[in-house]
């Protein structure tokens, strides 16, 4: 697909005032959390040339989108609810999340690569199942403001990502039934990316894997932005779209819970403060529908476009190693968003010490956990030198530091899984943690994994 401008309107364009800004910048949602972003704001700082662009509801886009609402924001861009005032009757494309890039050269440069991989990957092959797992995109065009040139692509209207189910869960994580149907859905999204569009994600995280709502929910979510725009009250009623989580059938045991998302995040600042023993998982709809979001980093098998991929702790070795990486890159991801599903943890969380690097500490616990790296691993890499001695253990962290504790154990021993649980669990996930790529599951492999076609009731 191209890039197609629209003449600049000196009457759609939006002249900023401070006070204005300061009202675009305050006037975000939750789904900030959605993408991602986990900062309150976006800084107004970037409202100059170059920088995001101003916009305020009510606004016309490619004079077809009206403006009701901020969704988010990311570094690169924000995103906005629209309504298609051209389309007579409601259809899915009725409303749609429109991504406005930062206007500097770079960015649209990273926007026009991501369109291309965008408009491959809708219009590759619209039979096959797992197309359906990945965010339609509708449109792009450009809008000009006094920033400058703005790409915008506009997609499909989604509901919270797997980190706010995990937030939800009060970082307990989620019951296996709904890891299992997630995970499924996040697998045949992957065939379809790897195998019939030849594209790497590169990205993979929970913040980008985003829940399917239907259209009571979206009705209220346009609702709640007419209100607020009517009334001029939006930072009053910003959070009202998300606070009804029976739309999307989450409970904790056997009751939904008694704070809102906003609350149960603001008092769980750590992912790691759980005692042992305090394990309870919240139960999700196994019926739940997911997509993969967010291509924006994605490249192709055959042409990548950089060397360091990937979200710190969703990091594959070869990729720590500065090695070559491909599909499987993305099912290591897999492996440790599985993890993170079920036990509201991360699988690893590497720090910086005074001795040694995050790179270091995330190798060692790769190594803790596997009970070890194969020696030809540790060769592999223009980076393993600063990781690995010739004899291909550790450099910077010694054996005395390290304490192996094996994925089974793990579950067992720090989450109190049952036995069979743990074992079944830790069999898929250490086929997609692998340390060599080229034995690593595949993710068509991995969707015929025992684990994943086991019952609940066993």
């Amino acid at each position: 697909m191209s890039l197609s401008a629209s003449p600049p309107s000196r009457i759609q364009q939006f002249i900023p005032t401070k006070e204005s800004l300061m009202d675009i910048v305050k006037n975000s949602s939750e789904y900030s959390k959605i993408v991602g972003d986990h900062d309150d704001h976006e800084s107004i700082d970037d409202y100059g040339i170059g920088g995001y662009m101003p916009v305020q509801p009510q606004q016309i886009l490619h004079r077809k989108y009206k403006v009701l609402r901020k969704l988010g924001f990311g570094h690169f861009s924000t995103v906005w609810l629209c309504e298609n005032i051209q389309n007579n009757i409601y259809s899915d494309k009725s409303y749609l999340a429109v991504k406005i890039v930062k206007a500097a050269s770079a960015f649209c440069e990273v926007a026009t690569d991501e369109i291309k991989i965008l408009g491959f990957a809708m219009g590759n092959d619209r039979n096959h199942i797992g197309r359906k797992h990945i965010v339609e995109f509708f449109c792009n065009f450009t809008e000009t403001s006094v920033n400058g040139p703005h790409v915008c692509m506009g997609f499909e209207l989604m509901g919270p990502s797997l980190y706010r189910l995990i937030v939800q869960s009060d970082f307990q994580g989620i019951q296996l039934s709904g890891v299992r149907s997630i995970m499924k859905q996040v697998l045949r999204g992957l065939v379809y990316l790897h195998n019939s569009c030849r594209i790497i994600h590169t990205d993979l995280k929970p913040e980008n894997i985003l829940i399917t709502v239907n259209e009571c929910y979206i009705r209220k979510l346009v609702d709640a932005a007419y209100r607020c725009n009517r009334e001029k009250v939006p930072n009053e009623c910003e959070n009202e779209d998300y606070d009804d989580f029976e739309e999307l059938n989450f409970r904790r045991n056997k009751s939904y819970p008694e704070d809102d998302f906003m609350s149960a995040l603001e008092g769980h600042a750590s992912r790691h403060t759980r005692e042992v023993g305090l394990y309870s998982p919240m139960w999700v709809d196994p019926n739940i529908q997911v997509k993969i979001a967010d291509l924006g980093n994605a490249c192709w098998a055959d042409k990548h476009y950089s060397h360091e991929i990937q979200t710190m702790q969703y990091r594959a070795l070869e990729v720590i190693l500065g090695a070559n990486y491909s599909f499987a890159a993305d099912m290591w991801s897999v492996g440790c968003i599985a993890f993170e599903l079920a036990t509201g943890e991360y699988l690893f969380c590497p720090k910086t010490k005074a001795n040694y690097s995050s790179n270091d500490d995330h190798i060692a616990l790769i190594w803790e956990l596997l009970d070890g790296i194969p020696k030809y691993i540790t060769k592999r890499g223009i980076n393993s030198h600063l990781y690995f001695t010739s004899e291909g253990k550790l450099r910077n962290i010694p054996e005395s530091q390290m304490r192996i504790w094996k994925l089974e154990n793990v579950l067992i021993e720090k989450y109190k899984w049952r036995k069979l649980d743990a074992i079944w669990f830790s069999g898929f996930i250490l086929s997609l943690i692998e340390p060599d790529p080229d034995l690593r599951s595949k993710a068509s492999t991995a969707l015929t994994n025992e684990w994943l076609q086991t019952d609940d009731s066993s």
